[in-house]
């Protein structure tokens, strides 16, 4: 038998060396060149304005906002929950290195906000779609459901991409299969993949139903949407998992653990109206398809297609019940300018699983590619729906409509357009719309600034609260400049590690500056990528992080040295005086002369040394 053992340091800095940080961070974050660095969306956190920058020279990343930062194996851990073995494999794995780590210990605890009884759901969600794909593919009972399947076009490549499986109707199957893997009640009951009876006893929620397979970002399964193999009265044709400790749909995108990789290459996001839409669009090569949890889209799902592509393109069906969904997407998003927004909809009312299926492949990815419509566009089209532009008071108000629609175009070019295209298609003269649309564009304009005036009256009468960041005092800038120079700096390692006595004032300073001397004792230059490494509290790896992110004045190293010293120095002395005054009260008031005097000797020495000097040494 062969015990594993730790990677070796070398096959990590083989690895990290090997790997630009760019490239595995931008299969996570949408990055965009700003100055030296990149710059995105924080991963961690919900903001709108990018904060998250990744620094390539130094193959850091690192968030001004909640100051998270490290290097590849950091980001990796942080994004998916892994230990630190784990992450250097998987960073091996995600830049294609061809390196054997078959052979070393990856079992360390990872840190994880995933809580036992969380992670015990997940596993039994792992377990039963592995189970429910197993019966569809390979079982008497998932015949039925598996020519259903193939009907539907699925071909086994996609029945495996997808892991789509069957439930059967077969005597609480599911719940036989983990009672005798003797799982707890208590996770069976709060998991949702089982109906607590009156009783107290637990039944299959899923029954006699095609498993589509629900995950989160990472690709893990953490619901189900069930199609019901034959409809019946009272029954929904899809029934969904309830919301648990692990599914929320306000958060969740099917298909978006494979989507979010294909968006970012493709420089933009489909929305479709259903699960079925996006694995027809994927059997089309369309791979960058996502759908909302039978819901109208949320923030939190806008967010989640934010961090990949700024170009969000709409593709619900296109009959009228589509339309209308789309219409409230464009509504969504009008005053958001986080997405550059396109609709596409389909010809004869069809969805994307019909068109797919009755003019193929080619032809689906040509229309998604040409078919491309504005909002504006869109909404001059929807608002014409059921209208009789024959009847004089119809078209009527339809122009009016589509005049107001043009009131929230910005742009006088593509208002300019719409007038025209309006003008051919209702017989109406151009210069008469353009009348028409300058009244309600001053009217528009009138209503605005009045908006604006109440806006401004009512947050005057509000109080103003200002949130601001902690600021340092002069000693910890001190101490964050210092360790700035001693990390960057030959000369002043040196200089520093004479002190034999030398001490910062404060502890995680002084926790970063002993870790930094092992550092020195292996290695002659400083990598924050790899120094990172050796730091193991997350905390000091964010400090460490901002203080390499520093600069300084390479002309005044030696000035800026002696000032650091100087300004800690004092700090310890005013400690001491601090200390030295409260025993001098305390001695006054117990009346204890010689404590009194002997202190009063010890506060004349400290200020005589706290008085400014000449002399730019510090002793």
């Amino acid at each position: 038998m062969i015990l594993a053992t730790r990677i070796p340091e070398a096959v990590i800095e083989q690895i990290r060396g090997a790997v630009n940080i760019t490239d595995i961070v931008g299969q996570y974050v949408q990055l965009k060149k700003s100055g030296r660095n990149l710059f995105g969306l924080c991963p961690f956190h919900e903001e709108r304005t990018p904060s998250f920058s990744v620094t390539e020279d130094k193959q850091i990343f690192h968030c001004f906002s909640c100051g998270r930062g490290g290097n590849v194996f950091k980001f990796i851990m942080e994004i998916d929950q892994l230990s630190f073995p784990e992450a250097v494999v998987r960073v091996a794995k995600l830049a294609h290195l061809d390196i054997d780590l078959s052979g070393y210990q990856l079992t360390s605890t990872p840190k994880s906000t995933v809580s036992p009884e969380q992670k015990a759901m997940l596993q039994l969600y792992q377990a039963a779609a592995a189970l429910y794909h197993h019966i569809l593919l390979n079982t008497k009972l998932g015949e039925a459901a598996l020519a259903y399947t193939q009907k539907r076009q699925l071909s086994s490549r996609i029945l495996d991409a997808f892991k789509i499986g069957y439930a059967p109707d077969e005597n609480n199957l599911l719940l036989r299969f983990f009672k005798e893997k003797k799982i707890a009640f208590d996770i069976l009951r709060r998991s949702g993949l089982f109906i607590e009876n009156a009783d107290g006893t637990l039944r299959d929620r899923f029954v006699n139903r095609v498993m589509f397979p629900i995950k989160d970002a990472h690709g893990q399964v953490i619901a189900f949407s069930g199609r019901a193999l034959t409809v019946s009265d009272g029954q929904p044709k899809y029934l969904n998992s309830p919301e648990t400790e692990l599914f929320n749909k306000r958060q969740v995108l099917f298909n978006f653990d494979v989507a979010k990789n294909e968006m970012r290459k493709a420089k933009q996001a489909i929305l479709f109206e259903g699960f079925m839409d996006v694995i027809a669009a994927y059997r089309a090569g369309v791979k960058c398809g996502v759908a909302s949890m039978g819901t109208s889209l949320t923030n939190e799902q806008l967010y989640l297609l934010q961090r990949s592509t700024d170009h969000l393109i709409v593709c619900y069906d296109g009959d009228q019940p589509g339309m209308k969904a789309t219409d409230r997407v464009i509504g969504l998003l009008r005053e958001d300018n986080r997405f550059q927004l396109n609709v596409v909809t389909l010809p004869k009312q069809l969805d994307p699983d019909e068109y797919v299926d009755q003019y193929g492949a080619e032809k689906f990815q040509q229309i998604l590619k040409n078919g491309l419509e504005t909002p504006v566009g869109f909404r001059l089209r929807y608002l014409k729906q059921g209208r009789n532009l024959a009847n004089e008071q119809e078209k009527l108000a339809y122009i009016d409509a589509a005049l107001h629609e043009l009131v929230q175009v910005s742009s006088a070019v593509e208002r300019d357009v719409y007038l025209k295209q309006l003008s051919q298609s209702l017989e109406v003269t151009y210069t008469a719309l353009t009348t028409q649309l300058q009244d309600y564009l001053v009217d528009a304009a009138v209503a605005k600034r009045q908006n604006n005036r109440q806006q401004t009256q009512v947050s005057a009468e509000k109080p103003q609260v200002h949130q601001q960041q902690p600021k340092l005092n002069r000693v910890e800038r001190a101490e964050q400049g210092l360790l700035s120079l001693y990390f960057k700096e030959p000369d002043i390692r040196l200089a520093l590690q004479e002190r034999d006595d030398f001490q910062f004032v404060h502890q995680s300073y002084q926790q970063l500056y002993q870790l930094a001397k092992t550092y020195f004792e292996r290695h002659d230059q400083f990598v924050i990528a790899q120094f990172v490494d050796q730091v193991t509290d997350d905390q000091l790896q964010h400090l460490a992080i901002e203080i390499d992110l520093l600069s300084f004045d390479e002309n005044t190293i030696d000035a800026q040295f002696q000032d650091y010293l100087r300004t800690m120095a004092q700090a310890g002395l005013e400690t001491q005086l601090r200390q030295a005054q409260a025993t001098l009260q305390e001695a006054s008031r117990i009346g204890d002369n010689d404590r009194l005097l002997d202190t009063l000797q010890t506060i004349v020495q400290i200020k005589k040394q706290l008085q400014p000097t000449n002399d730019s040494s510090v002793g």
